[in-house]
């Protein structure tokens, strides 16, 4: 497997441990009746902690990374294209999004926006630039 492979699979397990935390924290919020409902009646957000809202936005944000990263790993394993750009944005982009995940979920802004832009525009690009080269 490449290394882009290997790094699509733990920006999604990325994913999975930020919707595992999100959950349990809306568990804690919104109660065991809500976390076991159907959730017809939707949450009350004036119960819920800023936490729980950054929870939400980060999972958000990752799915939306996710939708950009997944089809150009996939691109590439396809096409056999795997390079130092491809690697390199791939290897970047996923310790990117573990920081995001971590600054976002502990609320430090500057440095979660600066993660989010390294890996949206330098990682992000340099994988297109390596698929294109390639």
């Amino acid at each position: 497997m490449t290394i882009e492979l290997w790094s699509l699979l733990s920006v999604t397990a990325i994913l999975w441990i930020a919707i595992l935390v999100q959950q349990l924290q809306l568990d804690i919020t919104g109660g065991a009746k809500y976390a076991l409902s159907n959730r017809e009646q939707g949450y009350s957000f004036k119960e819920a902690t800023a936490l729980t809202g950054r929870l939400a936005r980060n999972v958000r944000n990752h799915v939306e990374g996710l939708a950009l990263f997944a089809p150009l790993v996939l691109t590439a394993a396809i096409a056999n294209i795997s390079n130092t750009w491809t690697q390199s944005a791939a290897i970047a982009f996923s310790v990117t999004r573990g920081l995001h995940f971590f600054f976002y979920a502990a609320g430090i802004t500057p440095f979660r926006s600066f993660a989010w832009g390294i890996g949206f525009f330098l990682a992000l690009g340099s994988f297109v630039f390596g698929l294109i080269t390639g």
